[in-house]
């Protein structure tokens, strides 16, 4: 075993990698609901507006389903695409229909239920191959014929209360205003914020040789997943509210751009998670390197310069030519270049590099010509660790 997994594996160091855990967890966790929190009040709003009409305005004593389906069809994160709506509330409102149907007609009890669903599950599939829809009439089924209706209710008042519920769902996607940039921004800013701190912990552990900084920093890339994960429906909930949102149709072109950095940021997401391995294996071996540490945190500025022109849709060039020195800089038969780790290292940096300067607007062939040209002896990439 080597020491490196020797170290990894030692029960004294758990501890230190669970809280390290737990804070990046905490971390992100509070950034994603900074960037839900309009979403959320427009669920609760929504909810509280069905439930209000069905009460106040049509007289029924619970209208617990009008909530339930305006919540569900709004969602409580940026989803607000308006087929998702559509299908969330009208697959509760045909589940409750299915339900009273049943009840109606044989009344309640466990064949009942059992055939309820059945019958919910089939139509649902018939009318929509859609999970989430084809589940809405399931479960909104079974819960009419398993829950007892209000002893003042009429004959499918349920079903009128979710199909009130659904249309809630439905204007709220349609009338509240969205701006579709706001989406790819937060992601954005959120990946490129996770870049430049990683960069520069990673940057900060390699410059003293601390194994735990380093350790830190790993945990921290790896911790990031999510964030990728979540950016693709983000951008198709943003592009779909260009095609569909008057106020939004203007934003189109900015969207695209937005895409295209959220892309290349992604990608460079990647490498830094394989730059903080190799940085903590440098640790380990217990010799400082504060020149190419200053590369390190150097992209990693770089990364934050480009998350503050993304944020606030300003220009990107600055950040570009202060990556593109930062590129120029990353050759891997330097004078600081002292031994093969040095050498992997900034072979490493050099994909890094690019996907940053693309992320900031140059094209491949412009980003690639910023690198130092590599000399014959010189690999064409970074070793396979």
């Amino acid at each position: 075993m080597s020491r490196r997994t020797g170290a990894r594996s030692r029960p004294s160091a758990w501890p230190g990698q669970l809280s390290g855990h737990l804070r990046n967890r905490a971390r992100l966790g509070a950034r994603r609901t900074r960037a839900n929190l309009s979403q959320l009040l427009q669920v609760t709003l929504g909810a509280t507006a069905a439930y209000a009409f069905c009460a106040l305005v049509l007289g029924h004593e619970y209208p617990f389903l009008a909530a339930v389906a305006a919540a569900i069809g709004t969602g409580v994160t940026a989803d607000r695409r308006v087929r998702r709506s559509m299908e969330i509330g009208f697959g509760a409102t045909a589940g409750v229909l299915v339900g009273e149907f049943m009840l109606a007609t044989f009344g309640a009890g466990l064949w009942q239920l059992a055939v309820t669903m059945l019958l919910g599950l089939m139509i649902g599939t018939m009318i929509n191959s859609g999970g989430i829809f084809i589940t809405q009439i399931g479960v909104q089924s079974v819960y009419v014929i398993s829950v007892p209706q209000a002893e003042a209710a009429q004959p499918f008042d349920r079903t009128v209360d979710a199909l009130v519920g659904a249309l809630v769902a439905i204007l709220m996607a349609l009338v509240v205003p969205n701006d579709a940039r706001k989406g790819p921004r937060d992601r954005a800013s959120s990946l490129l914020t996770e870049i430049a701190e990683t960069l520069v912990e990673s940057g900060d552990a390699l410059a003293r040789a601390d194994v735990q900084a380093a350790r830190r920093a790993l945990s921290r890339a790896r911790d990031t997943q999510g964030i990728v994960d979540s950016w693709r429906s983000t951008l198709r909930i943003s592009q779909e509210a260009t095609r569909i949102n008057a106020r939004s149709r203007r934003y189109a072109a900015e969207v695209t751009r937005l895409a295209r950095a959220v892309e290349y940021a992604d990608r460079a997401m990647r490498m830094v998670r394989v730059v903080a391995r190799r940085v903590q294996a440098m640790a380990e071996l217990g010799t400082a390197r504060p020149q190419h540490a200053e590369l390190v945190r150097d992209l990693g500025e770089g990364a934050r310069r480009l998350r503050v022109a993304l944020e606030r849709g300003t220009s990107r060039t600055p950040a570009e030519e202060f990556l593109s020195g930062v590129a120029a800089r990353l050759d891997p038969n330097g004078r600081d270049v002292a031994d093969m780790q040095d050498r992997t290292l900034v072979l490493l940096l050099r994909p890094l590099a690019v996907d940053l300067l693309q992320a900031s607007g140059l094209p491949e062939d412009a980003a690639l010509e910023k690198l130092p040209v590599l000399s014959e002896d010189t690999a064409e990439g970074p070793p396979v660790e």
